[in-house]
This record gives structure tokens, sequence and C-alpha cells, in this order.
């Protein structure tokens, strides 16, 4: 920067004044061209240029070794206890499949994998109650004895329908519902049949409704072993009801064979008038109850006598008095609740009769 400093005295005009207005015209002029010949300033610039730089890359990670079953059982019961027991105290006895069992001082546990994962179904030093364990496959073996809800003993045995089917040798037809062709698809006001995701879906629509079934395209059946796998819905209580109905000379009669939301099953005959009573509701530990759970109803029928099982277990044997012959169908009824589903997932047929 320049700065010029100019100190005029006021006097009257000379010819030296003269003098100092020309210098005073040059000096100006040099500033002007001064002016002209400097750079004009550079501006700072607004944005700075992107900088590249490496890419920051993830800390490495350790690739996690699965447990092993005996270590995801161990872990499963820590969870379930609490953090007081000592895990080196565990021991798994037993893997077998699905199941397991195994010990820690003063207590046993049972075991087993629910889709993938393993929980502890009981682990104390009582007797577990039925209902913990009748979704699982454990062996009598295992566990000889359940409590039914009332508090009182179930003897668990392995003369069921595992040992009877094992005789049977291949099912004469096995149906996994996957399309209609075997069954009758009701639909009236109160009841409907449809086939959706795999299984032949019964939906009663109306709590405290009558039974309504379907009947089978088979031809009359004498001797024979029918086991459904079935499923209840989301909501399922009381004597909510599913079942079979056997030896029906028409579709207005014959046996029917059910179980209840509740646990209980129950046998009747019907001749299209008259309900008879061949076994009443009766509680039965063998029977999941509540919903969304699983249970295998089989029945048994050789010429006048009927052998009704659930998850295996024999619950009672019956004889019966009329239809010596008839179809097959499938029941359901609601006590309590509007729109109850029964969702059939496969039913699995032999013929004795040979």
């Amino acid at each position: 920067m320049i700065v010029v400093s100019l100190a005029v005295v006021g006097c009257t005009r000379t010819a030296n004044n003269r003098d100092l207005d020309e210098a005073v015209q040059a000096t100006l002029g040099a500033i002007a061209t001064f002016t002209q010949a400097a750079p004009p300033p550079t501006n700072a610039p607004t944005t700075t240029s992107a900088i590249t730089e490496e890419p920051t890359l993830p800390p490495p990670t350790e690739t996690s070794v699965p447990l092993t079953d005996a270590e995801a059982i161990t872990a499963a019961l820590v969870a379930y206890i609490g953090n007081n027991v000592d895990p080196s105290t565990i021991v798994v006895s037993d893997i077998n499949g699905d199941i397991a069992r195994g010990g820690l001082p003063g207590a046993y546990f049972i075991a087993a994998r629910d889709a993938g994962t393993w929980i502890i179904v009981y682990a104390g030093q009582s007797t577990p109650y039925c209902n913990m364990i009748n979704p699982y496959s454990f062996p009598a073996t295992w566990v000889s004895q359940c409590l039914n809800d009332d508090g009182t003993v179930f003897t668990r045995t392995e003369s069921g329908t595992e040992t009877v089917i094992a005789g049977l040798g291949t099912p004469t037809w096995k149906d996994t519902m996957d399309g209609p062709g075997r069954w009758y698809l009701v639909e009236t006001s109160t009841t409907k049949f449809k086939f959706e995701g795999g299984y032949l879906v019964m939906t009663a629509f109306n709590a405290g409704g009558l039974d309504e079934w379907g009947l089978g395209v088979s031809s009359d059946l004498t001797d024979f072993y029918l086991e459904l796998s079935v499923k209840t819905g989301p909501s399922c209580s009381g004597l909510d009801r599913y079942g079979i109905i056997f030896r029906a000379p028409d579709p207005s009669q014959g046996y029917v064979y059910e179980f209840s939301c509740d646990g209980r099953y129950r046998l009747y005959k019907w001749d299209g008038d008259t309900y008879t009573g061949v076994q009443e509701w009766k509680s039965n530990a063998a029977i999941v109850s509540g919903e969304n759970q699983v249970n295998r109803q089989g029945v048994m029928v050789e010429g006048n006598q009927a052998k009704l099982y659930a998850n295996g277990q024999l619950l009672g044997e019956y004889t019966l008095d009329a239809y010596p012959q008839g179809r097959l169908g499938l029941v359901v009824g609601s006590k309590n609740t509007a729109n109850f589903k029964t969702l059939i997932d496969t039913a699995t047929f032999w013929n004795l009769a040979n």
C-alpha cells in the first residue's frame, strides 16, 4: 500500500504555486498508473478441493464356532435356572435326536429342540405336568409319570400306537392335505372347510353351534386304523372340538370321536335324530390342550370294537352296537369360540379288512 500525504499551506498563489500544482498533478498521475498496474486482489476460494482418503475398513471379526448340542443345552439350562448354577456341574446324559435329558446337583432336567433351538421343558425334583411334556416325544423310560391339570398322577406307557403302527406295515394311503379330492368340502351358513397352506382348515363360525361333518369319498369300510395330525387355531378353549366320524352308513349317521380344546375326548353315536353317549367327555393328559397345539388323533376299528388313541397313548376301548360298516369323515364344532379353526395336516389310513 502506498500512502501519499500532501501538505498544502494556505497562501497567495504565486509562480511557485504553479510549480507545486504541477508536482501534485504528476504525483496523482503516478498513483493512477500504479493502481492500474497492480494485480487485482485474489479472493479466497469459496470451496475446497475434495481430499481423497483411503477407505476405513471395519476391524476384522472372528467367526464364532457353533455350539455343540451339549453346550447349547447347558446354556439354555443356565438361562432357565439363573446364574446361581455352576455350568461345570451340569451333566447332559442323553441326546436323542431332538430331545435330551441330564442332571445337576439335586435336580434333573429334560430338554427339546424347538424350531431349531434347545429349550428346557422341565428342571427340578418333582413330577412335571403332562401339558408341559406332551408336545414332545419323551419316552416313558425318561418320564414315567406326569401330572394332570388337577394334580393327579398319570402313568405313561410305551404300549401305544407306535407299537401298533409298527405291525401294520405300509399305509393304504396318506393324505397331506395339499388339495381336494378325498374329502367333501362343507360350506354352510355355520361351517366351512377349505384347503389352505397345506392344511384342510375347518372353521365353525358360531360359538355354541352343533357338530358338523363332511364325509370322505371312500367306500364303506369295516376294519381300519385312521390317524389325523391336527393343529388347533389361534383361539381354542373349553369344549371347542374337532375329530372323526366313522362307520357312517350315510351323512346323517355314524360314530363321532372328538378332542376338546381343554384336553378331553368323547365318543358318541348319532342315528340321525338321537345322541347316544358311548364315552362322555373325559379328561386325559395325553391330549395337548390349548390353542396352536398339535395332537395325533387315532381310531382303530375291528369288528364291534373301537380303540381310541391320542399322541401314541391308548385312551380306551369301546364296544360298537350299530353300523357294521360305513364311511369316514371330519368333524368340527364350537362351544366358546366364534370362527373356531382346526387345521388338519395329514390323515393316514390302514385298511385292516384284508
